[in-house]
C-alpha cells in the first residue's frame, strides 16, 4: 500500500466501516430516537399550563447532543482496546490519515446529521399532538436566534469530539471516563496555574481582563489596556479555533505510532 492519501481508498474504508458496524449504528440510532421520544413526551406531558416553549426542547437537544456525541466519539477507535480486533484494524490497508478521517466522518458528520434529523422529526411530531388541543400554544424560537447559536454550539462540539476521539486512541479501556478525568485534572491544573501567575506576576493593583487585555486599578477606577488590534485579530481566533486541528493531529500521530 502506498503511504499517499487516496480518496478512493478512503471511500472504501468508509463503506467497510459501515458494513462492519451496521448493527451497532442501527441499534444506536434506535436507542437515541427512543430516548429523545421519551424525554420530549415527558416534557410535553408534565406541562400543565398549555403554553409550550420551543426553547425548552433545544435545551434537551443540546444536552443529549453533547452527551451522546461524546460517548460516540470515545468509541471511535474502540477496536484498539481488544488485541485481536486491534491487530485486524491496524492491518487494514489504509493510511493513518484515512483511518482518522473515516472515524471523524462517522463520529462528527454522520452522527450530527442523523441526530439533528431524528430530533426535528420527533419534535415536529410532539408539537403536532400538542396542537391537537385548541387550548395549547407553542412559542417558537426565532430563526435569527437559531442561526446565531448554531456556530457556537458546533464549535464547542467539534473541539470536544476531537478531544474524545484522541482519548479513544490513547486509552484502551474506559476511554470516555478516563478522558473526562483527564479534562478535569488538566482544568484544575490550569486554574491553579492561572491563579499562581495572577498572584506572582501581576501586582495587587493589576488583573487580567480577558485573553487580550488587563486592568490597572487606580482607587475606584479601573483602566483597561488592550493588545494591539492586529495581535488580537490573529491571536484570539487562533486560540479559539486551534484546538480541533491540534487534537486531531495528535490522534493522527498516535494512530501512526501504533501502526509502527
Amino acid at each position: 500500500m502506498q503511504n499517499s492519501f487516496s480518496f478512493s481508498r478512503l471511500w472504501l474504508l468508509i463503506k467497510k466501516q459501515w458494513f462492519d458496524n451496521a448493527k451497532l449504528y442501527t441499534l444506536s440510532l434506535l436507542a437515541m430516537a427512543g430516548l429523545l421520544t421519551i424525554i420530549l413526551t415527558f416534557w410535553a406531558s408534565v406541562n400543565g399550563s398549555g403554553r409550550f416553549d420551543e426553547e425548552d426542547t433545544y435545551g434537551i437537544f443540546i444536552t443529549l447532543f453533547f452527551a451522546s456525541g461524546l460517548i460516540f466519539a470515545s468509541i471511535t477507535f474502540s477496536a484498539l482496546s481488544d488485541k485481536a480486533k486491534g491487530i485486524y484494524w491496524l492491518s487494514i490497508p489504509a493510511t493513518p490519515l484515512e483511518k482518522l478521517l473515516c472515524g471523524f466522518f462517522y463520529s462528527f458528520i454522520v452522527f450530527t446529521a442523523v441526530y439533528v434529523a431524528i430530533f426535528f422529526i420527533i419534535q415536529k411530531i410532539i408539537f403536532f399532538f400538542i396542537l391537537l388541543d385548541p387550548g395549547n400554544a407553542v412559542r417558537y424560537v426565532s430563526t435569527k436566534n437559531l442561526k446565531e447559536a448554531i456556530p457556537i454550539i458546533l464549535y464547542f462540539f467539534i473541539a470536544l469530539q476531537a478531544l474524545f476521539m484522541l482519548g479513544s486512541v490513547y486509552f484502551e479501556r474506559f476511554a470516555f471516563i478516563k478522558t473526562l478525568l483527564a479534562i478535569f485534572t488538566i482544568g484544575l491544573i490550569f486554574v491553579f496555574f492561572a491563579q499562581f501567575l495572577s498572584n506572582t506576576v501581576f501586582p495587587a493593583h493589576m488583573g487580567v481582563n480577558d485573553f487580550s487585555s488587563f486592568k490597572v486599578y487606580d482607587g475606584n477606577e479601573a483602566k483597561v489596556y488592550k493588545l494591539p488590534s492586529w495581535i488580537r485579530q490573529v491571536a484570539v481566533p487562533a486560540m479559539k479555533y486551534i484546538w480541533c486541528p491540534v487534537l486531531l493531529t495528535a490522534a493522527y500521530f498516535r494512530i501512526k505510532e501504533k501502526e509502527i
